[in-house]
Protein backbone atom coordinates (compact mmCIF):
# COMPACT_ATOMS: atom_id res chain seq x y z
CA UNK A 1 0.00 0.00 0.00
CA UNK A 2 1.37 3.56 -1.18
CA UNK A 3 2.05 6.36 1.70
CA UNK A 4 -1.13 8.23 0.28
CA UNK A 5 -3.39 5.75 0.71
CA UNK A 6 -2.24 4.71 4.10
CA UNK A 7 -2.50 8.41 4.83
CA UNK A 8 -6.05 8.55 3.52
CA UNK A 9 -7.42 5.28 5.77
CA UNK A 10 -5.48 6.37 8.65
CA UNK A 11 -7.80 9.32 8.32
CA UNK A 12 -11.25 7.54 7.67
CA UNK A 13 -10.20 5.51 10.51
CA UNK A 14 -9.98 8.73 12.73
CA UNK A 15 -12.93 10.26 11.64
CA UNK A 16 -14.76 6.67 12.77
CA UNK A 17 -13.17 6.46 15.87
CA UNK A 18 -11.54 9.31 16.96
CA UNK A 19 -8.23 7.52 17.85
CA UNK A 20 -5.96 5.10 16.65
CA UNK A 21 -2.72 3.01 17.91
CA UNK A 22 0.42 2.59 16.18
CA UNK A 23 0.90 -1.25 16.58
CA UNK A 24 -3.02 -1.64 15.29
CA UNK A 25 -2.14 0.44 12.32
CA UNK A 26 1.20 -1.53 11.17
CA UNK A 27 -1.47 -4.86 11.61
CA UNK A 28 -3.71 -3.34 9.43
CA UNK A 29 -1.14 -2.16 6.73
CA UNK A 30 1.42 -4.76 7.24
CA UNK A 31 4.30 -2.27 7.56
CA UNK A 32 6.66 -1.28 10.73
CA UNK A 33 5.67 0.51 13.61
CA UNK A 34 8.47 3.11 12.51
CA UNK A 35 6.73 3.39 8.91
CA UNK A 36 3.20 3.81 10.86
CA UNK A 37 4.48 6.84 13.41
CA UNK A 38 6.38 8.83 10.28
CA UNK A 39 2.90 8.76 8.37
CA UNK A 40 1.33 10.34 11.80
CA UNK A 41 4.04 12.80 11.91
CA UNK A 42 2.84 13.56 8.59
CA UNK A 43 -0.36 14.13 9.37
CA UNK A 44 0.34 15.91 12.33
CA UNK A 45 2.44 18.48 10.18
CA UNK A 46 -0.68 18.85 7.80
CA UNK A 47 -3.10 19.54 11.04
CA UNK A 48 -5.09 16.21 10.35
CA UNK A 49 -4.48 14.86 14.07
CA UNK A 50 -2.77 14.67 16.70
CA UNK A 51 0.02 12.10 18.24
CA UNK A 52 -0.20 10.72 21.64
CA UNK A 53 1.76 7.88 23.37
CA UNK A 54 0.96 4.78 21.22
CA UNK A 55 -1.14 5.97 18.38
CA UNK A 56 -2.81 9.42 17.76
CA UNK A 57 -6.49 11.58 17.86
CA UNK A 58 -8.03 13.22 15.34
CA UNK A 59 -7.61 17.41 15.54
CA UNK A 60 -11.04 18.21 16.46
CA UNK A 61 -10.74 21.94 14.92
CA UNK A 62 -10.18 20.71 12.10
CA UNK A 63 -11.67 17.46 11.44
CA UNK A 64 -14.97 18.72 9.55
CA UNK A 65 -13.06 20.94 7.12
CA UNK A 66 -11.11 18.22 5.65
CA UNK A 67 -10.26 18.80 1.97
CA UNK A 68 -12.40 17.36 -0.61
CA UNK A 69 -9.45 15.21 -1.97
CA UNK A 70 -9.15 13.57 1.21
CA UNK A 71 -13.17 13.38 1.83
CA UNK A 72 -13.82 11.80 -1.32
CA UNK A 73 -11.73 8.85 -0.23
CA UNK A 74 -12.81 8.19 3.14
CA UNK A 75 -15.59 5.88 3.70
CA UNK A 76 -15.71 5.07 0.21
CA UNK A 77 -17.91 2.24 0.74
CA UNK A 78 -20.54 4.03 2.23
CA UNK A 79 -20.70 6.72 0.48
CA UNK A 80 -21.18 5.22 -2.91
CA UNK A 81 -24.13 2.71 -1.23
CA UNK A 82 -25.77 6.39 -0.10
CA UNK A 83 -25.53 7.85 -3.69
CA UNK A 84 -26.95 4.28 -5.41
CA UNK A 85 -30.05 4.35 -2.86
CA UNK A 86 -30.85 7.95 -3.31
CA UNK A 87 -30.33 7.37 -7.11
CA UNK A 88 -33.76 4.89 -6.69
CA UNK A 89 -35.80 8.43 -5.50
CA UNK A 90 -34.39 10.54 -8.45
CA UNK A 91 -37.01 9.84 -11.00
CA UNK A 92 -36.95 11.10 -14.93
CA UNK A 93 -38.05 14.60 -15.18
CA UNK A 94 -36.86 15.22 -11.98
CA UNK A 95 -35.46 19.07 -11.08
CA UNK A 96 -32.57 18.57 -8.63
CA UNK A 97 -29.87 20.61 -6.57
CA UNK A 98 -26.72 19.20 -5.43
CA UNK A 99 -24.29 20.35 -2.91
CA UNK A 100 -20.39 20.12 -3.13
CA UNK A 101 -20.26 17.17 -0.84
CA UNK A 102 -18.26 14.11 -1.68
CA UNK A 103 -21.41 11.96 -0.82
CA UNK A 104 -23.33 14.40 -3.46
CA UNK A 105 -20.91 13.56 -6.18
CA UNK A 106 -21.67 10.33 -5.48
CA UNK A 107 -25.00 10.58 -6.00
CA UNK A 108 -24.28 12.48 -9.42
CA UNK A 109 -22.11 9.60 -10.47
CA UNK A 110 -25.60 7.37 -9.95
CA UNK A 111 -28.36 9.49 -11.57
CA UNK A 112 -26.43 9.89 -14.77
CA UNK A 113 -28.65 7.24 -16.84
CA UNK A 114 -31.91 9.32 -15.69
CA UNK A 115 -34.17 10.77 -18.56
CA UNK A 116 -34.95 14.59 -18.96
CA UNK A 117 -33.46 15.69 -15.34
CA UNK A 118 -31.87 18.78 -14.56
CA UNK A 119 -29.31 19.34 -11.98
CA UNK A 120 -28.20 22.79 -10.30
CA UNK A 121 -25.06 22.54 -8.10
CA UNK A 122 -22.28 25.01 -6.32
CA UNK A 123 -20.11 21.98 -7.00
CA UNK A 124 -17.56 22.20 -9.77
CA UNK A 125 -16.61 18.36 -9.27
CA UNK A 126 -20.94 17.69 -9.83
CA UNK A 127 -20.69 19.83 -13.04
CA UNK A 128 -17.52 18.27 -13.98
CA UNK A 129 -19.01 14.35 -13.21
CA UNK A 130 -22.25 15.17 -15.04
CA UNK A 131 -20.74 16.55 -18.21
CA UNK A 132 -20.95 13.58 -20.30
CA UNK A 133 -24.57 12.75 -19.08
CA UNK A 134 -26.72 12.61 -22.48
CA UNK A 135 -29.87 13.34 -21.13
CA UNK A 136 -29.19 16.17 -18.32
CA UNK A 137 -28.99 20.03 -18.41
CA UNK A 138 -26.24 21.19 -16.29
CA UNK A 139 -26.67 24.76 -14.18
CA UNK A 140 -24.12 26.20 -12.03
CA UNK A 141 -25.06 28.67 -9.66
CA UNK A 142 -21.42 30.80 -10.28
CA UNK A 143 -20.47 32.60 -7.11
CA UNK A 144 -16.90 33.04 -5.01
CA UNK A 145 -15.06 29.73 -5.97
CA UNK A 146 -14.27 28.03 -2.16
CA UNK A 147 -11.17 26.04 -3.11
CA UNK A 148 -11.06 23.51 -0.20
CA UNK A 149 -14.41 22.62 -1.32
CA UNK A 150 -14.00 22.89 -5.00
CA UNK A 151 -17.13 24.87 -4.26
CA UNK A 152 -19.18 28.19 -5.67
CA UNK A 153 -20.24 30.25 -2.32
CA UNK A 154 -21.58 33.61 -1.57
CA UNK A 155 -24.20 35.84 -1.98
CA UNK A 156 -24.36 35.50 -6.23
CA UNK A 157 -24.35 31.85 -5.53
CA UNK A 158 -27.29 32.10 -2.96
CA UNK A 159 -29.19 34.46 -5.42
CA UNK A 160 -28.59 32.07 -8.18
CA UNK A 161 -30.40 29.03 -6.26
CA UNK A 162 -33.43 31.28 -5.16
CA UNK A 163 -34.62 31.81 -8.52
CA UNK A 164 -35.20 28.53 -8.97
CA UNK A 165 -37.78 26.00 -7.27
CA UNK A 166 -36.96 22.54 -7.81
CA UNK A 167 -38.41 18.60 -6.64
CA UNK A 168 -35.35 17.70 -4.57
CA UNK A 169 -32.69 19.01 -2.52
CA UNK A 170 -29.77 16.94 -2.40
CA UNK A 171 -27.14 18.31 0.72
CA UNK A 172 -24.71 16.78 3.41
CA UNK A 173 -23.34 18.41 6.74
CA UNK A 174 -20.55 17.94 9.19
CA UNK A 175 -22.56 16.63 12.15
CA UNK A 176 -26.39 15.27 13.42
CA UNK A 177 -27.00 15.60 16.91
CA UNK A 178 -30.65 15.09 18.52
CA UNK A 179 -29.91 18.36 20.64
CA UNK A 180 -27.87 20.38 18.94
CA UNK A 181 -29.51 19.18 14.95
CA UNK A 182 -27.97 19.39 11.84
CA UNK A 183 -24.69 21.10 11.71
CA UNK A 184 -21.86 22.81 9.08
CA UNK A 185 -18.49 23.87 9.67
CA UNK A 186 -18.43 26.90 7.21
CA UNK A 187 -21.26 29.45 7.38
CA UNK A 188 -20.70 30.15 3.53
CA UNK A 189 -21.28 26.52 2.66
CA UNK A 190 -24.38 26.68 4.84
CA UNK A 191 -26.01 29.51 3.64
CA UNK A 192 -25.51 27.92 0.39
CA UNK A 193 -27.39 24.74 1.87
CA UNK A 194 -30.16 26.61 3.54
CA UNK A 195 -30.85 28.40 0.21
CA UNK A 196 -31.34 24.74 -1.45
CA UNK A 197 -33.43 23.56 1.50
CA UNK A 198 -35.61 26.71 0.49
CA UNK A 199 -35.88 26.45 -2.54
CA UNK A 200 -36.60 22.21 -2.97
CA UNK A 201 -40.13 20.45 -2.29
CA UNK A 202 -38.06 17.83 -0.75
CA UNK A 203 -34.95 17.85 1.62
CA UNK A 204 -32.67 14.74 1.25
CA UNK A 205 -30.06 14.65 4.17
CA UNK A 206 -27.18 12.35 2.68
CA UNK A 207 -24.59 11.03 5.29
CA UNK A 208 -22.38 8.55 6.50
CA UNK A 209 -22.76 6.74 9.74
CA UNK A 210 -19.59 9.07 10.89
CA UNK A 211 -21.46 12.48 11.03
CA UNK A 212 -24.11 11.02 13.72
CA UNK A 213 -23.57 12.22 17.32
CA UNK A 214 -20.73 14.69 16.34
CA UNK A 215 -21.39 18.39 16.25
CA UNK A 216 -19.80 20.83 13.84
CA UNK A 217 -19.45 25.14 14.18
CA UNK A 218 -22.54 26.86 12.85
CA UNK A 219 -26.42 25.67 13.32
CA UNK A 220 -28.07 24.34 10.23
CA UNK A 221 -31.26 22.94 10.22
CA UNK A 222 -33.64 21.26 12.97
CA UNK A 223 -34.00 17.31 12.14
CA UNK A 224 -37.53 17.82 11.81
CA UNK A 225 -37.02 20.12 8.53
CA UNK A 226 -35.55 17.24 6.79
CA UNK A 227 -37.84 14.84 4.63
CA UNK A 228 -36.19 11.85 4.28
CA UNK A 229 -32.19 11.13 5.76
CA UNK A 230 -30.21 8.53 3.77
CA UNK A 231 -27.38 7.01 5.68
CA UNK A 232 -25.08 3.62 5.30
CA UNK A 233 -25.20 1.75 8.58
CA UNK A 234 -27.62 1.27 10.68
CA UNK A 235 -28.56 3.68 13.50
CA UNK A 236 -28.88 2.86 17.38
CA UNK A 237 -32.56 2.24 18.69
CA UNK A 238 -32.57 5.99 20.38
CA UNK A 239 -31.70 7.51 16.82
CA UNK A 240 -34.32 6.11 15.08
CA UNK A 241 -36.72 6.61 17.78
CA UNK A 242 -35.93 10.14 17.86
CA UNK A 243 -35.65 10.26 13.59
CA UNK A 244 -39.70 8.86 13.48
CA UNK A 245 -41.21 11.33 16.64
CA UNK A 246 -39.68 13.64 13.79
CA UNK A 247 -41.81 12.66 11.37
CA UNK A 248 -38.76 11.82 8.94
CA UNK A 249 -37.85 9.00 6.84
CA UNK A 250 -34.53 7.17 7.66
CA UNK A 251 -33.53 5.22 4.61
CA UNK A 252 -30.58 2.77 5.02
CA UNK A 253 -28.48 1.82 1.92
Amino acid sequence: MLAIERKRKIISLLEERNSVLVPELSKIFNVTEETVRRDLEKLEVEGFLKRTYGGAVINDRINSELPLKIREVTNISGKRSIGIKVAEYIKDGHTIMLDSSSTALQVAERIKHKKRITVITNSIKVVSELASARDCTVISTGGTLREKSMSFVGNLTEDSISNFNVDVSVICCKGVDIEKGITESNDLEAQVKKAMMQSADKTFLVVDYTKFDKISFIKMFKIEEIDIIFTDKKLSPDWEQYIASQNVELIYS
